[in-house]
């Protein structure tokens, strides 16, 4: 499954655009006053700024680096001023033997929790050297869920994708390794950060599972 277009609310929009076309270097395809839209690998990125002054919306959402590339974009974040998260295991890197993946985790200016994760089954690099072209796409997009074995059932019934190995009452993955809907449990706290998650915070997904289709959570 394919991740095509990602569209997420934020109350920091200006900082967001700077953060994303200057200090990443990602193509900036269009922008107004209300919201710019940029370009990760095959994917799409939307930011639009919420209608209430007083929300302040965060989400996690990963994007795939190629799967022996992970140093490098650490190298390349840090060179760019990115200031990584420490996790539990004392470093700024996590391996998980079940996904055979390893990812970097990072705060951007809204408070999003973003992931660099190479899927080490995926694809290498042609390329020694990382930039923000390299990116592959977006491959997460993390959602709030009062109900997971429920959203998990509908979002299945409505795109042709399984449940992709960890699944538990409180947290399930449902897609591929290309494309992952993350399905956690209202109060938990997300991997990369000290952030719980309280509230369900709208978003707008365009996947693609042999035909193109959008879904609003």
């Amino acid at each position: 499954m394919n991740i095509q277009h990602l569209r997420l609310l934020t109350h920091e929009l200006e900082l967001l655009h700077k953060f994303y076309t200057s200090t990443l270097s990602l193509r900036i395809l269009h922008q107004s006053n209300d919201e710019f839209t940029i370009r990760a690998g095959r994917s799409q990125l939307t930011f639009t700024r919420t209608e209430h002054s007083g929300e302040q919306p965060f989400y996690h959402f990963a994007f795939n680096v190629p799967g022996d590339q992970l140093e490098e974009s650490l190298k390349w974040l840090l060179s760019r001023g990115v200031s990584l998260q420490q996790l539990p295991n004392g470093t700024c890197k996590e391996y998980s033997a079940t996904w055979n993946a390893t990812s970097v985790y990072f705060l951007d200016p809204a408070g999003n929790i973003v992931e660099f994760i190479a899927r080490h089954n995926l694809p290498h690099s042609d390329s020694p050297a990382f930039s923000s072209g390299s990116l592959v796409g977006i491959s997460e997009i993390g959602l709030v869920i009062e109900d997971v074995p429920a959203v998990k059932s509908l979002i299945q019934s409505k795109v042709t994708i399984e449940g992709y190995k960890s699944s538990y009452p409180n947290f399930a993955a449902v897609g591929d390794e290309d494309g992952l809907f993350i399905l956690a449990a209202s109060g938990r706290v997300w991997f990369g950060s000290d952030k719980r998650y309280g509230f369900t915070v709208p978003c707008t997904v365009d996947v693609c599972d042999g035909n193109t289709r959008s879904l609003s959570i």
